[in-house]
């Protein structure tokens, strides 16, 4: 029994565009054709397709499938060294289906990460376009407080991030920082000044607990100099000045 395109697609559960492909990549053999010009495919060629497609759920891309065949295809060439060759098919094939584990077992823990994320955004109710790991942080942050959040899991190394989120989840409990989220730009000099003198000993205890300015000393001297200026334009973009000024206190003040 012959089939057509279309059928063997049918069969195959795929479309003619993809047994097209195939047949482009050279991963499918040409079928005879019938005397009026039509192609007509046979069970060989439904098998090689199913085997395609099984590998390609299996993760392996097209590139490799059609590696496979080449070392599959010297093995048998070459009479005695046959078995060898076999071998080496086998060792590469193991090897592609490590790497391969390796990549799944990565996207299983991204997929558990997503999950756990949403999960924390539900019952906590915090915005949905915190970095990963953050959704537990409670309280109220700002538009700027997420932004620079975000603009530090472009920069921070994992550790760093660990420790900024344990401090987050602590200070930002404080009526100090919840103060510092809402003042407003024409907060007037001494009104920041108060602020400062509250918010600096409690910014100070939880650096302390956390290690958060140790974490930001055992980055490498280049990577900390685009850290912070990487952090440095995002903090001038996204809070107010009287914002920015009540940092500067506060630094200043702890730094005594």
């Amino acid at each position: 029994m012959a089939w057509s395109t279309s059928e063997l697609a049918n069969r195959a559960g795929t479309t003619v565009k993809t047994v097209r492909h195939y047949h482009s990549r050279g991963l499918l053999p040409e079928p005879e054709r019938a005397s009026n010009g039509y192609k007509q495919y046979a069970v060989e060629h439904l098998v090689r397709v199913l085997q395609i497609r099984r590998l390609s759920d299996l993760g392996f891309t097209l590139a490799q499938i059609h590696d496979l065949d080449l070392a599959g295809e010297a093995a048998f060439d070459h009479g005695a060294e046959a078995n060898a060759g076999t071998d080496r098919v086998d060792d590469d094939l193991r090897a592609t289906l490590r790497a391969l584990d390796a990549e799944l077992e990565a996207g299983i823990a991204r997929q558990q990460q997503m999950r756990d994320d949403i999960a924390a955004i539900l019952e906590h109710g915090t915005a949905v376009d915190l970095p990963s790991g953050f959704g537990q942080v409670k309280g109220e942050l700002t538009e700027a407080d997420r932004g620079l959040l975000l603009v530090y899991s472009q920069v921070l190394d994992p550790e760093t991030l660990n420790s900024l989120r344990a401090m987050l989840a602590e200070v930002n409990q404080s009526e100090a920082s919840q103060e510092f989220q809402r003042l407003p730009a024409e907060a007037d000099d001494a009104v920041r000044e108060e602020l400062a003198r509250r918010y600096a000993p409690q910014v100070r205890e939880v650096q302390a607990k956390y290690g958060w300015l140790d974490s930001l000393g055992e980055i490498s001297h280049w990577k900390r100099e685009k850290v912070q200026s990487t952090i440095g334009a995002a903090l001038m973009q996204l809070y107010n000045p009287a914002q920015l000024d009540v940092l500067v206190r506060v630094d200043a003040m702890n730094s005594k």
